[in-house]
């Protein structure tokens, strides 16, 4: 391979591509080369939404789905218009930052690192400084490089700016805030004739013909699952780290890179202004001047300095002269000194910030680095057998025969559903752990080999499907007992029903509550004040909620909270609440809320027509590719 690389370079043709190549990066720029234009999905104000950027953020928008529903796929997002929405906010952030740039907002270089440097996640348990190792791990997790973060990071606080202004200042007007406030407060005394499952009497057995029935109105009582069996190989970090054992003087050598290398702790920072002279004497003058806070440039231009240059945590090998660099790491915050360079020059410097270093020591490194050396072996140790395996998958080999290759158990499952449950209902697959794995074999076709995958933090599996059974309505001799106690359950509800609105009719004609739950053991009355949203015993959210769309002295029979009971309710009174301190919080929420969403949804508006911006840029061919589309029907 590298024989073939020389001798082409060698070729004169290609010396043109590579002459081509570089009058292409000198025009354009490197990132350009390989962020044309041609990449784009489309172009807002002069800003591009790329098929890299729809990708990415389409993919993270659906593993945020999975986050709820594990067996979420592309297909169903996709289905859902995920993609579209994805497309549309990267559209409308690419209208934001036309604006902000023609504004003139941008995101200082010193803003980015100290976004970054807020983030928790970046923390170093130990030192309290920023963890570098943690960043580079987070970053290939996220299969991010650090400038592209960083450019997110960036983009972030410029969007930040411009939008945060929109709500400032907000107030909404009183009359909103009252209305909403006597709403909220508003309480309302019930009083419900409860009448309990015992008042439906004694329930008979039922028929085949009855049992049948319950099962064909509510088949959703009485279907099995689809269950699918399956092989699996998989290979997991945590298997192979139990075999590691970490040599003491490896850990020391890490710890000694680390800090060659400056990968730990804090380095020594200065923060500082200095002033160039071509003499002693008017570098001694300013730097005694600093000292008293004199103003920089008004030292510079009475003694005929150079302009000031303030410089900002820079680390020592940011500072290329070494006698200026020895000076201001002796110096501490408030120091003033005068400075020969190397080159003859004098600088005046004060130092207006000093952080010295704050490096862990090996004790306090020594289990974490054990750690990461424990997990390097771990990874080598599983690459080295996964090379094994594809090398014999390569071969023609099916999974269980590759894994046999490559002494990797392989793993058979009998049917279970997408829960991992067996016909028994117990778990047989560990679905909590393994969800991936498990939406694999459920989105797969049977009997094919599945591809190596990696899950998780850097483990492996490759599935195959062996067996199906589809979801199917159990017979009446399967669910026999099942069908009675669903049959039972609406036989009582049945009869409360009708017990309520029997009920209903004794207290429109004028009888009492109180004489009416007398007659019957079974009966009871229950009471409660309540505002919106509140619940108490047998009166649930929805019974409330119920309750205050009634009139007073109204009457409505309906199930209790319980949902087992059946209740007649009665709506006795109405009153203004008492304000609390709860309510004005949800109130000025709601409102606040509210003017939001209108606020957004006229800016979106307007950015829509500031630009003339109906779509129809889109280069659906890329779109689709971002989105993973395999037939170029499915979501037009």
């Amino acid at each position: 391979m590298l024989s073939a690389v020389r001798n082409a370079l060698k070729s004169p043709i290609f010396m043109v591509i590579i002459g081509l190549m570089i009058v292409s990066f000198a025009l354009w720029g490197v990132n350009d080369i390989f962020q044309a234009p041609g990449n784009s999905v489309t172009v807002v104000g002069g800003e591009r939404v790329t098929a890299f950027e729809l990708q990415r953020d389409f993919e993270r928008a659906v593993q945020r789905e999975r986050e709820e529903n594990p067996t979420y796929t592309q297909e169903q997002a996709r289905a859902d218009g995920l993609g579209d929405q994805v497309l549309n906010q990267l559209v409308l952030d690419a209208m934001l930052r036309s604006q902000a740039r023609e504004l003139g907002i941008s995101a200082s270089d010193s803003a980015v690192r100290d976004e970054i440097l807020s983030y928790d996640a970046f923390v170093n348990p130990v030192t309290g400084g920023f963890d570098r190792i943690g960043y580079s791990n987070f970053l290939r997790s996220a299969g991010q490089r650090e400038n592209q973060f960083e450019a997110e990071i960036r983009n972030d606080l410029v969007l930040r700016q411009l939008t945060e202004g929109l709500f400032d200042g907000i107030r909404q007007p009183d009359v909103y805030r009252t209305i909403l406030t006597r709403f909220l407060a508003e309480t309302r005394d019930l009083e419900a004739i409860v009448i309990s499952p015992a008042a439906a009497g004694e329930i008979g057995e039922p028929t085949d013909e009855q049992l049948q029935s319950t099962i064909d109105n509510t088949p959703q009582f009485f279907t099995t699952p689809e269950r699918r069996g399956f092989t699996l190989m998989r290979l997991r970090i945590d298997d192979y780290l139990g075999n590691i054992t970490v040599d003491e003087t490896r850990i020391a050598e890490q710890y000694e890179y680390e800090l060659e290398t400056g990968a730990i702790g804090t380095p020594a920072s200065r923060t500082y202004t200095q002033i160039s002279f071509d003499n002693e004497a008017a570098a001694r003058e300013a730097a005694e001047r600093l000292g008293n806070d004199e103003d920089p440039a008004a030292i510079a231009s009475d003694l005929g300095g150079n302009p000031p240059s303030r410089q900002e945590d820079r680390q020592a090998y940011q500072i290329p002269d070494t006698n200026v660099r020895d000076a201001l790491f002796e110096m501490a915050a408030g120091d003033t000194a005068a400075i020969e360079t190397r080159f003859g020059s004098w600088f005046a410097l004060v130092v207006e910030a000093a952080q010295e270093d704050d490096i862990p020591t090996l004790e306090e490194r020594s289990e974490e680095i054990r750690e990461l050396l424990a997990r390097a072996a771990a990874e080598d140790a599983l690459y080295a057998d996964l090379g094994e395996y594809e090398e014999a998958r390569g071969s023609g080999f099916n999974i269980e025969e590759a894994a046999a290759a490559a002494a990797i158990p392989d793993e058979v499952y009998q049917p279970v559903d997408d829960q991992g449950r067996d016909k028994d209902g117990r778990f047989a697959f560990s679905f909590f752990a393994e969800q991936e794995i498990l939406a694999a074999v459920f989105a797969s076709q049977p009997m094919l080999d599945g591809e190596l995958t990696e899950y998780g933090d850097g483990n492996f599996y490759a599935v195959r499907v062996d067996v199906v059974e589809d979801a199917r309505v159990r017979t009446l001799e399967e669910a026999r007992d099942d069908a009675e106690t669903v049959w039972r359950l609406q036989e009582i509800d049945t009869r409360l029903e009708e017990l309520a609105t029997e009920v209903a009719g004794l207290v429109e004609s004028g009888q009492s509550f109180e004489s009416i739950a007398a007659a019957n053991p079974d009966f009871r009355i229950e009471q409660a004040s309540l505002r919106r949203g509140e619940a108490a015993d047998n009166f649930s959210r929805q019974v409330v909620q119920l309750a205050f769309t009634l009139d007073i002295g109204d009457i409505e029979a309906t199930r209790s909270g319980s949902g087992r009971s059946h209740m007649v309710l009665r709506v006795n009174d109405a009153r203004d609440g008492e304000i609390r301190p709860e309510i004005v919080t949800q109130v000025d929420e709601f409102l606040d809320q509210g003017y939001r969403r209108d606020i957004d949804s006229s800016l979106v508006s307007a950015l829509y027509r500031e630009f003339d911006y109906d779509g129809s840029e889109v280069d659906v061919r890329l779109r689709d590719q971002a989105l993973g589309v395999v037939d170029p029907n499915a979501i037009r």
